[in-house]
């Protein structure tokens, strides 16, 4: 009996932990980096009572944010392929209250380097606000 049980018990308690990846960080505001199974998931959502919607999609590898940013820098995947490393997306996020499910467009792009440094600049992005966080794995 003993030599069933110790598998078993091996087999309910640690298994399923290896193929569940998930990971959040929380940001501000609701906001956070979700990733389901792997950091190639990663994305920025907005997270209510009601559940999470997504505001820049995978593959988010890069962000800095304040009070009333948050910049991202993003690979683009199209399921069921990996990222595409060789392109890197921009966006904006201002930090507007409440956010809303029917809101189509929180956040601002996707932009290239050239006009997200534009799009700074008109939205007195200030200059200090760096990436801080960034995912190395999928950069």
């Amino acid at each position: 009996m003993k030599q069933v049980l110790i598998p078993f018990c091996f087999f309910i308690f640690f298994i399923p932990g290896c193929f569940n990846h998930r990971y959040k960080k929380d940001i501000l505001n609701g906001y956070a980096l979700y990733a389901y199974e792997a950091n190639e998931d990663m994305t920025l959502m907005h997270f209510d009572k009601y559940g999470g919607l997504d505001i820049i999609t995978p593959t988010v590898f890069s962000i800095g944010y304040n009070k009333d940013f948050i910049i991202a820098k993003q690979h683009p995947t199209i399921y069921p392929a990996k990222e595409n490393k060789s392109i890197t997306n921009y966006f904006i996020v201002p930090l507007k209250q409440p956010v809303k499910w029917t809101d189509q467009e929180i956040g601002i792009g996707p932009l290239t380097e050239s006009e997200f440094i534009k799009m700074r600049k008109k939205l007195n992005v200030a200059d200090s606000l760096n990436f801080s966080i960034i995912y190395d794995d999928v950069k």
